[in-house]
């Protein structure tokens, strides 16, 4: 059989179990490979699926777009892979968000984190009141690829949303994506510090860390522990400040080393007593 024969296969038979098992983790898996077979071949299905009165396929079409990849070997990095037809799966993106299902819409949004265009950011504004948790959610992802003042006011509104992982989102973003740098940022992270959700008071003291915010001295004071997570360190890295040695080498004197120890969580510790003019064991 020829290779393009075989593709043309891996193609349908993709497709296939992406549709059938939707939402499930084989689903997930197909459009995972998918979005990795960047050909005309794909970009002219994903273009049919898209004006398809199937549902399903209009958002197979949003996800596949949002990532479209084609695949090269290099002998020196091994398989590496390239974005495909930016411009053309852009503009099924932006099509995307005028469905009247939901669905699809966040599938769309989806892809506009991955593959940014101006004309779709007053569409993204306005989802971001949406009364659906997955679309403002994927709004928030989206909008920390843009920089501008209104995605700003947005994400500092997203960033109080009842659900826990647009908030989450939304403080990444201001804080980590975003490089403004305003008295309404830092307060709506120093709010979020205060946060229930470890991974959202996570997520605003490193946007404050990295903004060298001196308040974040004694936060770290109060939660620098062995029990302590890489938030933690990674502030203190940030922050490089002597203050902070004490505690940090009094967590190294606490925890043990093994096999079974978190390298990257170790990694951090050394790095940020490093920073704070201790030395790396």
């Amino acid at each position: 059989m020829k290779k393009t024969a075989v593709k043309q296969a891996s193609l349908k038979s993709l497709t296939g179990t992406a549709l059938q098992a939707w939402e499930s983790g084989a689903s997930l898996k197909a459009i995972g490979a998918l979005q990795m077979l960047g050909s005309p071949d794909t970009l002219a299905m994903m273009r049919r699926f898209a004006t398809s009165k199937n549902p399903h396929k209009r958002a197979l079409a949003m996800y596949i777009a949002s990532q479209l990849r084609r695949e090269r070997y290099s002998q020196v990095r091994g398989t590496e892979s390239d974005e495909y037809a930016v411009e053309e799966t852009q503009a099924l993106l932006i099509t995307g968000l005028k469905d009247p299902v939901t669905n699809v819409v966040t599938a769309a949004i989806s892809g506009f984190a991955h593959r940014p265009h101006p004309s779709a950011l007053p569409a993204l504004l306005a989802f971001a009141t949406h009364a659906d948790e997955d679309i403002r959610f994927q709004v928030a992802a989206a909008l920390a690829r843009y920089h501008e003042d209104a995605s700003v006011k947005a994400l500092l509104m997203l960033a109080t949303d009842p659900d826990d992982d647009t908030r989450d989102w939304a403080t990444f973003a201001l804080g980590s994506m975003h490089e403004a740098d305003t008295a309404e940022i830092r307060e709506r992270l120093w709010q979020n510090l205060g946060d229930s959700n470890e991974s959202v008071s996570g997520e605003a003291l490193a946007g404050l860390a990295s903004r060298n915010d001196e308040r974040v001295i004694g936060v770290l004071l109060e939660r620098l522990d062995e029990d302590c997570m890489v938030f933690e360190l990674e502030a203190a890295d940030m922050m490089a400040n002597p203050l902070l040695l004490a505690p940090l080498n009094a967590i190294r004197n606490a925890v043990s080393r093994d096999e079974n120890s978190n390298s990257y969580w170790h990694n951090r510790l050394d790095d940020a007593i490093a920073a704070c003019g201790g030395s790396k064991k």
